[in-house]
């Protein structure tokens, strides 16, 4: 095997397979976030995925580098750790605007692609049962994570489901201490180490509803805290909160699991949307609509 010449996580999801299971385990830390070698010692990394330090040395010369510290340089280099650009990395100022949109959609892609790699069958589905037996579903983000928040609301409450988000911090504490032991709090947060969002989770599960997190980061606190844990992938490893960082790999697991849910009230559904959908023809082509 042989890293040094390649995309480096590309070269460690084709190659997962051929690794022993003590590799595959580092593997799939790295490749849900990428960051965290930029962040950690191999001493630090080693800790908190599991594994003996000789094992994250061999996994390092198993893809063909020196060491860890030759691994971390390179990775932190095509990441973008060092990158002082307005635009993700791979973006170049000499690129015709029609290519930017290109490459844009490329990375967009193989980070859907990732996540659906990396999403662990068995939290989806107790995401799901979680969402299905709820009464009421409220969402949770700051920052960009804020606008997927009301996505979401708005994918559940137009098949019937009860869905709350509210944008302002304190509104959202309160959103959270409104919830009981039949309802959901789903957070959203790139990091998981927000305090306001680990402040929400505490309160939700104080007051008996379920968890679940989507996020970036399977080692944050939210993630180890919350009943359900939901990790997406994202190339850039850098946990930011700019207004150039994509939500399309969050928004488009949200909408995945809106639609699944739908299948499990299939019935209900279909009653609830085509109303829905009744009214919308009514208010888009008379201008106004039976609201009863």
């Amino acid at each position: 095997m042989g890293a040094t010449g390649n995309n480096i996580l590309f070269y460690i999801n084709d190659n997962y397979n051929n690794l022993t299971s003590s590799l595959q385990k580092i593997a799939s830390t790295i490749l849900a976030t990428p960051s965290i070698v930029i962040d950690s010692t191999s001493t630090e990394l080693s800790e908190i995925i599991g594994v003996s330090e000789a094992t994250m040395i061999r996994f390092c010369k198993v893809l063909g580098f020196k060491g860890y510290s030759d691994f971390k340089i390179r990775l932190a280099k095509e990441l973008g750790a060092d990158n002082q650009e307005p635009v993700p990395i791979g973006i170049n100022r000499s690129d015709t605007p029609v290519e930017v949109v290109k490459k844009v959609l490329l990375l967009e892609a193989q980070d859907i692609n990732y996540t659906l790699d990396m999403l662990d069958p068995k939290e989806l589905s107790k995401c799901l049962n979680y969402i299905n037996s709820a009464n009421n579903l409220a969402f949770f983000g700051f920052g960009s994570s804020s606008n997927v928040a009301n996505i979401a609301k708005d994918h559940f409450l137009n098949f019937g489901k009860k869905a709350f988000a509210e944008t302002e911090s304190l509104a959202q504490i309160a959103l959270a201490n409104s919830l009981g032991k039949d309802d959901v709090a789903f957070i959203i947060s790139i990091s998981g180490e927000s305090h306001l969002t680990l402040e929400i989770s505490r309160i939700a599960k104080n007051n008996g509803a379920k968890t679940i997190c989507l996020t970036q980061n399977p080692t944050s606190r939210l993630s180890i805290s919350c009943d359900c844990s939901l990790i997406c992938y994202r190339k850039s490893g850098l946990l930011d909160d700019l207004g150039t960082v994509s939500r399309t790999v969050n928004s488009s697991i949200i909408a995945a699991i809106a639609i699944a849910c739908i299948t499990m009230d299939w019935d209900n559904a279909t009653t609830t949307v085509a109303k829905n959908r009744q009214k919308f023809r009514e208010l888009q082509f008379s201008g106004t609509a039976n609201i009863s």
